[in-house]
């Protein structure tokens, strides 16, 4: 696949998904490699206590894209809201995130979700199926907001914004969340999520993430959850003007040398949410330090990416 020369060959906010199934999969599965010893256990004791769950015993792979679907569902549509927030900047010319003026409405947004859930976990429900329901939003929503048109309102983050891939007409925010994956690792499979799994590790162990590992948790006290989660959707924003508007897309051909440009910057941004999902999960539920740098990597994969429904 396209993704395992990616270093060679390159040198909606209100829509309620971000980086497709593939793509919040990876980042649940790419937090799995990371997690301190014992941590994986509590994480899967509480996923198998859920009265909610499909599977015997679901991971945090299995149940990634769970908020997406209930969100879309009577019962969960109260937490569309939760996926985004909408940066009312002026992109090209002017990006950037205001918690007063972005993070509106009664259920308030992404920011306030994360630290509202995190809490959650921090001091646990006697209602264990609160306690699985808060973690899988966590899992999910740590993903969201690497998703640079989770962080933007121009245009209902994309989605209204109507472009080409391969001469079909698409919105913009899809495009983002699933054209650009698919086109490079492959479809929504095992093999694509294994794959994509090792490759982003790798780059985090040994590669070129390793360095900015450090920038990327700068902020990661699960104390200081809204401030840093504010930080986390400034940090992802900043792409809207640096790449993803930087020229008006409407009506072009992206599968070209704009996927060129995109996929490099999503393969980080999938990094970015799963080695913060270790660290966020280390600290609630291991031993880890409020906003530590250090990440427990483990030998090889811990998942192999069983295509499964929660």
């Amino acid at each position: 696949m396209l993704f395992s020369t990616l270093v060679t060959a390159l040198g909606l906010a209100s829509s309620a998904h971000a980086w497709g199934q593939l793509g919040h999969k990876t980042v649940a599965n790419v937090a799995l490699q990371f997690l301190q010893p014992g941590v994986r256990d509590s994480l899967n004791a509480i996923l198998a206590a859920d009265g909610q769950k499909r599977l015997p015993n679901p991971s945090i792979v299995d149940v990634a894209t769970w908020p997406d679907d209930f969100s879309h569902s009577p019962e969960g549509k109260w937490t569309k809201e939760y996926h985004f927030i909408d940066a009312k900047d002026d992109p090209p010319f002017r990006c950037g995130v205001d918690m007063s003026r972005d993070c509106h409405g009664p259920g308030g947004c992404v920011v306030t979700a994360i630290a509202n859930y995190t809490n959650q976990l921090v001091h646990p429900s006697r209602n264990v199926n609160e306690t699985a329901q808060a973690l899988k939003f966590v899992v999910h929503f740590l993903g969201d907001i690497t998703q640079p048109l989770h962080t933007e309102s121009l245009a209902r983050g994309g989605n209204d914004i109507m472009v080409k891939w391969n001469g079909e007409k698409k919105r913009l925010h899809g495009v983002w969340d699933t054209n650009v994956i698919t086109k490079l690792v492959g479809p929504d499979d095992a093999n694509s999520l294994t794959s994509w799994t090792n490759a982003i590790v790798n780059e985090v162990k040994n590669g070129m993430y390793k360095d900015a590992v450090p920038e990327w948790l700068s902020c990661s006290d699960i104390n200081d959850a809204v401030n840093c989660a504010t930080q986390w959707a400034i940090d992802t924003n900043k792409l809207i003007c640096d790449y993803v508007l930087k020229t008006d897309p409407e009506g072009k051909e992206l599968s070209g040398s704009y996927y060129r440009g995109a996929a490099p910057i999503i393969q980080q941004q999938v990094a970015k949410g799963g080695v913060r999902l270790a660290s966020w999960l280390n600290q609630i539920f291991g031993a880890a330090q409020e906003g530590s740098h250090s990440l427990s990597g483990q030998d090889g994969l811990v998942l192999q990416a069983p295509e499964i429904e929660y």
